[in-house]
């Protein structure tokens, strides 16, 4: 009811402003000051019936993490409506917790990074005890290591931090791209050898990005990119551009999954954003590979299973390709005896490319609007797709 009442109360002052400003000529002073007063007055009302509609619901939240996890500093700023029934990582560490308080938990957080972090396996061992779970959020975009059966077949509602990491990897993918451009390798030696020795660098302008996983992360780096003044071209399942799309002008082309070898021969640098899944395991397949131009370079700040990682190497070591920029790798931590720690034309971050120091408490952040929402009823952001993993 509430709501049926903002949005008439909406529909009314529009028809109000439009009354009361759509003149040809300038309106006088006080209609100006009378359409400022009445959005002021609206903008007030919505703001105070989203609240009343959170004071109507309460939470009982389950934190997966150490609380040594600095970020857990944000959630002092949850509503009052939401009672943090425990935190921690094992089920040991939730001993206290009476069958009553577990059936009482409607929202599960897992969030934490490396050793404070929630994991898989526990939440795998008390979900049994989580009778009355609604939501629960991952404070990662990731979700190969998250999933499970029982919460793949559960009514569980889940969401991730998808966007929250997307502009410091597109950041890292076109510092990676400008690193091969100026020939970073190069000048790094030149230095160590105090030798002064000019040579012809190359530009971004007009060389095109090829971006494999079109999603948040993906078009990020497709923005940048065009600041750039780059060409960008994408592989995703739906190949029509939307409206927004349109507009914005921000792709040059799109290609259907079975054209990746296509994209790869165009492109002068080529960035896999995909998720890890049974259908992404290795498809930036060794043929993949073969296909990009002898100048091309390949970044990957998706996984690294997504990337056959033999094919590739065998590649950089043979100089079928310029480079590479690596922030994922098919196992990490990456042994001592992979062969790209000796390669001069690889340049290599260790899973760190988005971990700023404020990627986990801006992750929280996002965690708190969509409490908001959950408390007021409306629609959670970033909803999974478990059957999928993504």
């Amino acid at each position: 009811m509430l709501h049926r009442k903002g949005s008439q109360a909406s529909q009314s002052l529009n028809s109000t402003t439009s009354q009361l400003c759509n003149f040809r000529r300038r309106p006088a002073p006080f209609l100006q000051r009378t359409c400022y007063q009445q959005g002021r007055q609206h903008t007030r009302a919505a703001a105070a019936s989203r609240a009343q509609m959170a004071e109507s619901k309460r939470a009982n939240l389950l934190v997966v993490a150490s609380p040594a996890s600095p970020e857990l500093e944000v959630l002092k700023r949850l509503p009052s409506t939401v009672n943090v029934v425990a935190t921690g990582q094992t089920l040991k560490d939730f001993h206290a917790l009476t069958p009553e308080q577990w059936a009482s938990i409607d929202v599960l957080l897992n969030c934490g990074v490396g050793a404070l972090a929630g994991k898989k396996t526990d939440i795998q061992e008390f979900w049994p005890l989580l009778s009355g779970l609604k939501w629960m959020h991952s404070a990662s975009a990731g979700l190969e290591h998250l999933l499970f059966p029982e919460l793949v077949q559960s009514p569980v509602v889940l969401t991730n931090a998808k966007g929250v990491y997307s502009h410091s990897l597109a950041e890292y993918t076109l510092m990676a791209a400008k690193w091969f451009a100026m020939d970073m390798p190069r000048l790094l030696k030149d230095k160590q050898a105090a030798k002064w020795a000019p040579f012809d660098v190359e530009e971004l302008r007009g060389k095109t990005l090829g971006i494999i996983g079109y999603g948040d992360i993906g078009r990020a780096c497709g923005r940048l990119a065009r600041a750039f003044k780059m060409r960008v071209v994408a592989l995703r399942r739906r190949t029509e551009l939307s409206e927004e799309e349109k507009a914005s002008k921000e792709l040059d082309h799109i290609y259907p999954p079975p054209s990746l070898n296509t994209l790869m021969a165009v492109s002068d640098y080529v960035v896999a954003a995909t998720p890890y899944t049974e259908q992404t395991h290795k498809l930036v397949s060794a043929s993949a590979i073969a296909a990009m131009k002898p100048t091309g370079v390949f970044i990957n700040v998706g996984r690294g299973k997504c990337v056959d990682e033999e094919a590739l190497i065998a590649a950089l070591q043979q100089g079928k390709i310029r480079g590479a920029a690596l922030d994922v790798f098919y196992t990490e931590p990456l042994p001592a005896d992979s062969p790209l720690w000796g390669l001069d034309n690889v340049l290599m971050s260790p899973h760190c490319a988005d971990r700023t120091k404020e990627f986990q408490f801006e992750s929280l952040e996002f965690f708190l609007r969509n409490m908001d929402s959950y408390l007021s009823g409306e629609p959670l952001q970033n909803i999974c797709d478990k059957n999928s993993g993504y």
